[in-house]
């Protein structure tokens, strides 16, 4: 992780809301997300918080590490339907080692629509996969 990782970095994304990311399209393992509302989904907002700190990461990651989300705390406050767009703001405020939090604020053409916190832990690539790897191989025997 490069030295210029410190609090006061920022990340905005926007993007348009289309029918793919609204609620009756999170899953159709679940049938009563089909009967939901055509509204942006919460589960694609705090996915869209996620992708805001990577962007403000991403200049900040030196060669091999990646980052993964550890924690998330947001909340949805307003509806956005289809055809608005949505920005999102993420502000690195707290970096505790390799431990990351930002403050994440969410808005569309009409408002605020979200804001909360979100933490991310900055990790070796190659080492993360490996784990991964051995994990699965621990129930594969």
């Amino acid at each position: 992780m490069k030295d210029s990782m410190r609090p006061g970095i920022t990340g905005t994304l926007s993007v348009t809301v289309d029918e793919s990311l609204t609620v009756p399209e999170v899953s159709s393992k679940y049938p009563r997300f089909a009967e939901m509302p055509q509204v942006f989904a919460t589960g694609y907002m705090v996915a869209f918080a996620e992708c805001t700190a990577m962007e403000a990461m991403a200049p900040h990651l030196d060669e091999g590490e990646d980052s993964v989300g550890i924690g998330v705390d947001m909340t949805h406050t307003a509806p956005t339907p289809v055809g608005l767009t949505v920005t999102a703001v993420a502000e690195l405020v707290e970096v505790d080692g390799r431990i990351l939090t930002f403050t994440v604020t969410l808005s569309d053409d009409a408002g605020p629509i979200g804001e909360g916190r979100h933490t991310r832990a900055v990790i070796n690539r190659e080492k993360f996969d490996a784990g991964v790897q051995r994990r699965r191989e621990s129930i594969e025997r």
